[in-house]
């Protein structure tokens, strides 16, 4: 039997307007802002939303008060408007105070992305619902994932099909983020009953027009402040709430790269968490012995860092000349993409055990200054969210095109 799932009424989920006006504030403002929550908020919260496969309350509310989650959204549509490489800064900053919770803002911010760039800006009904979102604080989250077909978010079983009063879907998901706390969706289904798998719409629907049954459980390794559970979706909506272009485009131009970049970020800000914590104990070392101790492992670590972080500000600036028409969409776009998200889900790993032989017997322990359990733990999610063996074959096949 699955579990019904009601509207969300966590505090600082639904009704925070009490934000600054975000034109008083600067760039160096936000990043400041970004610090204070991850350090005195996400990072004191981190241990118990882990351990208990909790909701990062606390960390979210405080993001919504200081109008940080809706960072991506321009400031005539009442966000803050902030450039990739500001965002990219502040998922990293997160990343270091609790993996969870900056994974929940990333993701976030990618569906609103979504939203902004594919008819909000343009559609009076999708307009009204990306107010209403940034108005209330509420979070959007994805239904991509599907029962049955792998990694690939660009195929559906589920369909758009008429009811008695409008449209409806029905969709089973492995795995929904925050499902239970979002109050908008973004699903992916095909166009109607008869189209073909990959002929897909995006779809917004409210809190009030799904009905959620939990399908099953989530006890993962890391990551668990994500909760992201199996969900049974049946959503019912007006046909003004499909995304005027179609699906492909949405994730080709938007969710797929900004998914790649994002989640980067935050792994890279979690491996700089863990190798500061290293740094640390390698110091601690030299004061008690007198000497000046050296690691040459904090060197290995700190050269993988520094090239993950080039590699990032790289795809950054591709993701840019792309929206610019400088650059094409085409399979060398998406490799690079698609490289990034490999070495960053992989090297950040690395840096992390890294980490972990210097902490020692401190950074192997779930408590304590030291620890970096937590962090590799997380940090392990990367390889699987979209599988990294899909990523590679897909590269692998368009490089002998690229190459040649």
């Amino acid at each position: 039997m699955g579990q019904e799932l009601h509207d969300p009424a966590g505090p600082g989920l639904g009704n925070l307007n009490g934000h600054a006006d975000p034109a008083a504030h600067s760039p160096r403002a936000y990043l400041r802002t970004a610090k204070a929550i991850a350090d005195d908020v996400a990072a004191k919260h981190a241990t118990d939303v882990d351990r208990r496969a909790v909701f990062p309350t606390q960390t979210v509310s405080a993001l919504a008060e200081a109008g940080l989650l809706s960072a991506v959204v321009p400031r005539p549509a009442g966000g803050l408007g902030l450039d990739l490489s500001l965002i990219v800064r502040v998922a990293s900053i997160l990343g270091r105070g609790c993996g969870s919770s900056a994974m929940i803002w990333a993701m976030h911010q990618m569906q609103l992305a979504c939203l902004v760039r594919h008819g909000a800006l343009t559609t009076p009904t999708l307009a009204g619902l990306l107010d209403a979102i940034v108005a209330e604080n509420l979070l959007l989250a994805s239904v991509t994932s599907e029962k049955g077909s792998g990694s690939s978010i660009h195929r559906s079983h589920a369909a758009v099909e008429p009811d008695d009063v409008g449209l409806r879907l029905h969709k089973e998901a492995p795995t929904v983020s925050y499902g239970a706390q979002a109050g908008f969706f973004l699903i992916p289904a095909r166009r109607d009953p008869q189209a073909e798998p990959e002929d897909q719409v995006a779809v917004i629907v409210r809190r009030d027009q799904v009905s959620l049954q939990q399908v099953g459980g989530w006890n993962p390794m890391g990551m668990r402040g994500t909760c992201s559970p199996p969900l049974r979706i049946e959503a019912h909506f007006d046909r003004a709430q499909i995304l005027p272009d179609p699906f492909g485009v949405v994730a080709a131009h938007t969710l797929v790269p900004l998914s790649q970049i994002l989640w980067s970020a935050v792994w890279i800000g979690m491996a700089t968490e863990a190798l500061s914590r290293a740094a640390r104990a390698v110091e601690a070392r030299s004061s008690r012995s007198g000497t000046n101790s050296v690691d040459r492992r904090m060197a290995e670590a700190d050269q993988i860092l520094t090239s993950l972080e080039a590699q990032l500000d790289d795809a950054v600036r591709l993701y840019h000349a792309a929206d610019r028409g400088a650059v094409p969409r085409n399979d060398r776009f998406k490799t690079r993409m698609n490289a990034l998200k490999i070495a960053a889900s992989t090297s950040t790993v690395q840096v992390a055990q890294l980490a972990l032989g210097m902490c020692g017997i401190a950074g192997y322990l779930e408590d304590g200054p030291l620890s970096v359990a937590r962090m590799l733990r997380d940090l392990y999610s990367g390889q699987v969210m979209v599988s990294n063996d899909w990523l590679i074959d897909a590269n692998a096949a368009a490089a002998v095109s690229l190459r040649r």
